[in-house]
């Protein structure tokens, strides 16, 4: 089978999995109203986690194939304040990851406004936290700008990778990396949600002293971009973006009240 007959039916599969999770938290929502003791709503923190992770299994895998797939996405161009976006974002997903016990400080000014795809920003963006906070206790979120390009910076105060892996952190499977060099799907999506506005991300290591990741994009739009969108943003099944993104850093507490 060629990879376009792959590609076709890992969306069929993706498209199957929704279906019995979109059952699933049906279930969910009627048990929430009828839920009184408390080993019920432990039993029902537990279920939303793990609707919560497959969804973002699902969700991610299905966003790497649209931007990773050989003809390129089409994305929502709007006029977006990054600052208020990396405020607002952080916020929440500051509140989610103190149930981790990681520390998310956030600085932005006062506004920097954009043409972007938002919600593909804020997909980069919480893949860039949700990397860091795996590594480290404390987090720390900017937006910079720097000549005509906005600029997020994640930082982590976890150990660090080898120096000579860096290079590889964002490299794609088309590329001839030996696997273990390689960052995951997050990264991947992150650098690919950067590139498609004309961006780059990069990022530099000092051992011991945690990983720094920037992600900068144009301010303006890039010519080759049409302004229409395919679907870029996937279905969270009702729950909240950033509560689905940290699915996997999460204890079941967390996941009490739908949408965090």
């Amino acid at each position: 089978m060629d990879k376009a007959g792959l590609d076709q039916g890992a969306f069929r599969t993706a498209s199957e999995l929704r279906i019995q999770l979109a059952q699933m938290t049906a279930a969910s929502q009627l048990m929430e109203r009828c839920v009184g003791d408390e080993k019920s709503r432990k039993y029902l923190e537990i279920m939303n986690q793990s609707i919560c992770r497959m969804l973002r299994i699902v969700g991610r895998l299905e966003l790497a194939g649209r931007l990773g797939g050989e003809r390129t996405p089409e994305l929502e161009l709007k006029y977006v304040d990054l600052a208020l976006l990396a405020r607002e974002l952080g916020a929440r997903m500051g509140r989610l990851l103190a149930y981790a016990g990681v520390e998310l400080a956030v600085t932005a000014p006062e506004f920097l406004i954009a043409q972007a795809d938002e919600a593909l920003v804020r997909q980069m963006v919480m893949e860039l936290v949700s990397n860091a906070a795996k590594a480290g206790n404390h987090v720390k979120l900017s937006l910079t700008r720097h000549g005509e390009r906005a600029v997020f910076t994640v930082e982590d105060n976890g150990p660090g990778i080898p120096s000579e892996r860096v290079e590889y952190l964002f490299c794609g499977a088309e590329e001839a990396v030996p696997d273990w060099r390689r960052g995951g799907v997050g990264v991947a999506i992150a650098r690919r949600a950067a590139t498609l506005h004309s961006g780059t991300v990069v990022a530099d290591c000092k051992p011991g002293k945690g990983l720094r990741v920037a992600a900068s994009i144009p301010l303006g739009t890039a010519e080759s971009i049409d302004l229409k969108d395919p679907g870029l943003e996937w279905d969270r099944g009702g729950f909240a973006e950033e509560l689905v993104a940290f699915s996997d850093l999460l204890p079941a507490k967390a996941f009490e009240m739908k949408g965090g």
